[in-house]
């Protein structure tokens, strides 16, 4: 099974990588409500625009443009010091696909959260009418890590490197193999289109 299997066969995977979301976006990944992530990119993006160049990461909780009228459902922020990040799901990516029809974005309305008129605006945002869909296997971490948020974390970019060594050893997919794979051939066949 994706995702699994890679943790199976190597229980050693060690990464650092980050990607940089909204709490509630996380919180419905980590939750299994959410298996898509749809990035058009940060403002001081390393490559100048999104790249989905990392196969294992760590989810990033930000409050940073969070705003509950921008979301069709939002999660409580998790309570930890104002200097803290709660880091407590990693994922895979499944499937990445650049989505250039905007009438695909309308057919996965349902399966993510935010509302449509921010998955819109994201589209068009800058020169190019396009936007990166990940599809993601999330792990939820056995015990959840806090993080002291450095600045190197800060700023509009969706990759962060973090500076923490985090356990992924136990952790447990948030979906069974079934309803992960139940969600990902529905938005696999949506996306390649």
């Amino acid at each position: 099974m994706v995702g699994l299997q890679s943790l199976k066969t190597s229980p050693q995977i060690k990464f650092k990588a980050a990607f940089k979301e909204w709490n509630s976006v996380i919180e419905a990944l980590g939750s299994g409500e959410q298996i898509i992530i749809l990035r058009k990119g940060g403002i001081i993006e390393d490559e100048g625009d999104f790249v989905p160049k990392e196969k294992f990461f760590f989810l990033f909780p930000t409050k940073t443009h969070e705003k509950p009228e921008l979301l069709k459902k939002t999660f409580p922020q998790d309570n930890v010091g104002e200097n803290e990040i709660k880091i407590k799901y990693w994922a895979e990516v499944v499937l990445a696909r650049k989505i250039k029809n905007k009438e695909i974005l309308k057919k996965i309305d349902d399966f993510h959260i935010w509302k449509y008129e921010v998955v819109d605006e994201r589209f068009h945002r800058w020169q190019n009418d396009e936007v990166w869909a990940l599809i993601v296997r999330v792990f939820k971490l056995k015990n959840p890590v806090i993080i002291n948020n450095h600045p190197d974390y800060s700023g509009c970019k969706s990759w962060i490197e973090i500076n923490d060594e985090i356990d992924i050893t136990q952790s447990e997919p948030v979906l069974s193999d079934e309803e992960f794979e139940k969600k990902f051939k529905i938005l696999k066949e949506i996306l390649e289109e």
